[in-house]
């Protein structure tokens, strides 16, 4: 049915442009059928919902099991949800890198698929936006095995040795970003980082951006399966986040 001129329909059939998304929440996942569903239907209830002119877009990093087949009949039925299949299985960084590729929106957000935080928790974040280009969830008490939390503790003592700088969290799953921010960012990273929200972390306090840190709730894993296991699973990751972070550091001059 058609409407007169004066009811939103724009005046000798003159093309408007959309206005610009103000939010794409960036969510991979990968293997994660017995709690997608939930994951994805409590951040639509909590903040897509609720927030005019936001998306949440999951990055399918080629699940094997029924995570596809769930995200496409959430993306059908729950309008702001979309998703997509990668053609490889890239891992986490690559699926989050082309995760902000795609976004197009005034704001970025990441988050990971586990259910390890609250959505609710992104309001604290969000009501800081205006007053800074970043602001980075902190794990208030981190609900992770022993292995997660030592990695954590080198990751520390590692930036500080390369960078000169102290993040308590730099690897959080859990952070706001404006697109114009982030995009400069994102051109110091080089395209096969394995941990690029450490590295987004680092780059946004050695640059001239604005950085807030807000302390979020974490959790244990309420179901899926966790993508790192075993000691040597661990030993290579830490490998390569060691030579990744210096070499970042080092092709630096400053």
């Amino acid at each position: 049915m058609s409407l007169p001129n004066d009811q939103n329909t724009p005046a000798n059939n003159i093309a408007v442009p959309a206005a610009e998304p103000v939010l794409t929440i960036v969510m991979p996942a990968y293997n994660e059928q017995d709690i997608i569903d939930a994951t994805v239907k409590e951040w639509h209830t909590e903040v897509i919902a609720k927030l005019p002119g936001s998306r949440l877009l999951v990055i399918d990093d080629c699940s094997t099991d029924g995570t596809t087949d769930k995200l496409r009949e959430l993306a059908r039925t729950l309008p702001g949800v979309e998703f997509i299949r990668q053609e490889t299985n890239g891992g986490h960084g690559r699926a989050l890198l082309d995760g902000f590729r795609q976004a197009r929106s005034a704001f970025v957000f990441q988050t990971d698929s586990d259910r390890q935080h609250s959505p609710a928790d992104f309001w604290k974040l969000w009501e800081q936006r205006e007053q800074f280009d970043f602001v980075f969830g902190v794990r208030a008490r981190r609900q992770d095995g022993p292995s997660r939390r030592i990695v954590a503790t080198l990751m520390r003592v590692l930036n500080l040795l390369l960078w000169q700088r102290w993040i308590a969290d730099a690897n959080c799953p859990f952070k706001l970003m404006k697109s114009d921010a982030l995009a400069a960012v994102l051109r110091q990273i080089p395209p096969d980082a394995f941990i690029p929200m450490v590295m987004i972390s680092i780059l946004a306090r050695r640059g001239k951006f604005r950085v807030a840190e807000v302390p979020v709730q974490h959790f244990q894993r309420r179901g899926g399966t966790a993508s790192l296991k075993g000691i040597g699973r661990w030993i290579r990751v830490a490998r390569t986040c060691v030579w990744q972070l210096a070499r970042m550091r080092f092709a630096r001059s400053d």
